[in-house]
């Protein structure tokens, strides 16, 4: 008999210490369950606290993934429930900051995917709904699946860049390199453009010495290029998510352009600068920041978070979301840097601008746009010269009709790649 006391003794030890295992992650397991309507499935990740982040994507129709951030995930010591078909495999990876799922669904099956916390705000949960070919062809074009393990390697630190606060040369024009072709989107049309005016309302945006407000600058400039869409691109339907002074949070800039079901997305911005010296154009592409002057112009943007409602407010992004973006959303970015290139060429070339160049950063209301989506910093209001350029009527018709003629070229290229 006491042989058998200690085999039993050992056999509790053994569960006690896997549920002490599991227990100090703050994910403790997954449960599925059938939608009580029978059109899908609920996956439940039981957590200890709520995640402090999370992302889906779904790459194909046989492949749901969700990258969920919290730190102490252990994914080794999760058990996998049984799994009813269309579900058909799951497996967890470790990721910096929290994990990684794939979610297999069977082949010919068409789901759509949501992720959401549940009712007490702790545990996430994602649904699937029944869906079609069709509509899943429309979610997954231009994505790409998560590669766990390229999360994984390191990255380059940022690149040191000259300092920007001295006086530049007006006449000096750096020309940009041209841009590679766009990648298509599986036979993509430009059918809608969604036009962005950067801040208003109570948040004016940058203020020039002058008294020019950034914010009335954006929206001039953007119902400019709206009109030589409208009147220049017959059959493309053009949003503007502001066409008046009003405030709009930036998550609810990117769902404005979701909602239309945009096929680009272009927000508006003046620079600024703590000094009058700097001056020039930069357009932004949604990554990670590169360079130090890219991330200041990142945090000015994104400081509009603390304008919002606390109870709706956008958060700053992680460098693990974007490095999970650029590795899911190729199509869009590559699509996005060559617009954002062609605009650069416009800007240097026909408006005779001083280009600072194609650049990319975590910028919160571009991360929100399911689609191609840039930031143009129209210049800098902090300098005097610039500043003038920016409220007068010539040049707001200057720039708005170099962006437009960017958006052409980009919409014959891709349409007809």
């Amino acid at each position: 008999m006491p042989h058998v006391r200690f085999l039993l003794f050992l056999f509790l030890s053994v569960l006690i210490g896997q549920e002490t295992v599991a227990q100090s992650s703050p994910l403790t397991g997954v449960s599925v369950v059938r939608r009580s309507d029978g059109l899908g499935h609920v996956i439940r990740f039981r957590m200890t606290s709520p995640a402090d982040s999370f992302r889906i994507i779904q790459p194909s129709a046989d492949l749901i993934q969700v990258a969920i951030y919290k730190a102490g995930i252990r994914p080794e010591s999760i058990r996998i429930p049984a799994l009813q078909a269309p579900l058909a495999g799951m497996r967890l990876h470790a990721i910096p900051g929290g994990v990684g799922v794939d979610i297999r669904l069977t082949p010919q099956s068409y789901y759509i995917a949501r992720a959401y916390p549940d009712a007490n705000r702790r545990d996430l949960l994602v649904g699937t709904t029944e869906s079609n070919a069709r509509e899943i062809g429309i979610l997954t074009q231009g994505m790409n699946a998560v590669d766990w393990a390229e999360i994984n390697r390191p990255r380059p630190a940022p690149e040191t860049v000259p300092d920007t606060t001295r006086a530049e040369a007006a006449d000096t024009l750096a020309l940009p390199l041209p841009p590679a072709p766009p990648t298509t989107l599986g036979g993509a049309r430009l059918r809608t453009i969604v036009i962005d005016a950067g801040h208003g309302g109570r948040d004016t945006g940058a203020r020039g010495r002058r008294g020019t407000l950034e914010k009335d600058v954006n929206l001039s400039v953007s119902l400019k290029l709206a009109a030589l869409l409208r009147e220049n691109l017959p059959g493309v339907n053009v949003v503007l998510t502001r066409s008046d002074d009003r405030f709009i949070e930036l998550a609810e800039r990117g769902s404005i352009a979701n909602r239309a079901r945009g096929d680009l997305f272009i927000s508006i911005h003046c620079n600024s600068h703590r000094t009058s010296q700097p001056f020039g154009t930069e357009v932004y592409f949604l990554g990670l920041h590169r360079s130090d002057d890219a991330f200041e112009v990142m945090k000015k943007e994104n400081s509009v978070i603390a304008l919002e409602d606390p109870s709706t407010r956008s958060r700053e992004l992680t460098d693990e979301e974007l490095i999970l973006y650029e590795l899911t959303n190729t199509a869009y970015i590559s699509n996005s840097q060559y617009l954002a290139g062609l605009i650069d060429v416009q800007f240097t070339e026909r408006a005779r601008r001083k280009s600072r160049g194609v650049k990319q950063a975590g910028f919160v209301v571009l991360y929100h746009a399911s689609m191609p989506a840039l930031l143009v910093e129209l210049g800098f209001i902090s300098n005097p010269n610039e500043e003038a350029f920016l409220r007068s009527d010539d040049g707001q018709d200057v720039l708005a009709s170099a962006i437009f003629r960017a958006v052409r070229e980009y919409k014959s290229r891709v349409e007809h790649e």
